[in-house]
């Protein structure tokens, strides 16, 4: 069965996340887009250059972290590893921190931008709105948020067998969620739309269509758990 529930106690479905990456890290990134896609421009053309980016599940760094460092000041940070090894090859310009974004801490206003492709539903999504509070308070007053999120309807978290050779996991709740998670952790969501899956090849056996939501954080983040 390549699909099966995530409700084993006695997993730790984050430490999953980490050593598949790591396993799969050479063949992941060898099928990877090489181009940014072009959601990027809606935070790359409201941001000066030297603007700091914080690049959330930066994997291999290519296309999206190579793509910011040619203008911006990026910090790329990843749970892999084998992955933050193969970034710091494809964008040197960047700096990057191997480590969980859920126990790794920021400066509260360090950051002009945010970004994270296809790495929330790698995270259960009871965490995803202490996830986005953490956004909210790294990110300065104004500053900007372009995350990419599940399309699917909420659903309880499962694992894939067949990803890359390795068993993966995902979580998510559905679009409709995402909106009012947001905005409860203090965003202002200015356009939302549709992205490719992040890689082509034969893995890519059924294309993936991800939603992506592009917020402002509020003068005032809210206060509340991180």
């Amino acid at each position: 069965m390549p699909f099966e529930i995530a409700d084993d106690p006695g997993t730790d479905y984050r430490e999953l996340v980490r050593t598949a990456y790591d396993r799969c890290a050479e063949a992941y990134a060898g099928q990877r887009l090489t181009a940014a896609g072009p959601e990027l421009d809606w935070i790359t053309g409201r941001l000066t250059a030297g603007s700091r980016i914080l690049d959330v599940g930066c994997g291999s760094g290519a296309p999206v972290t190579r793509h910011l460092a040619a203008s911006f000041e990026v910090t790329g940070i990843d749970i892999s590893s084998g992955m933050i090894a193969l970034a710091r090859k494809n964008a040197p310009a960047a700096g990057f921190v191997t480590g969980d974004v859920m126990e790794i801490d920021f400066p509260a206003g360090g950051f002009d931008g945010i970004v994270s492709f296809y790495a929330v539903f790698h995270i259960s999504r009871e965490f995803h709105l202490d996830l986005f509070r953490r956004f909210a308070r790294w990110l300065r007053p104004g500053g900007l948020l372009l995350v990419t999120l599940a399309e699917k309807d909420d659903g309880p978290g499962y694992t894939e067998e067949a990803f890359f050779g390795e068993t993966m996991y995902w979580s998510n709740f559905g679009p409709s969620t995402y909106r009012k998670l947001l905005a409860e952790a203090g965003f202002r969501i200015e356009r939302e739309g549709v992205v490719r899956g992040g890689y082509d090849g034969v893995e890519a056996q059924e294309e993936v269509h991800p939603i992506y939501l592009a917020a402002r954080a509020a003068n005032q983040p809210p206060a509340g758990p991180s």
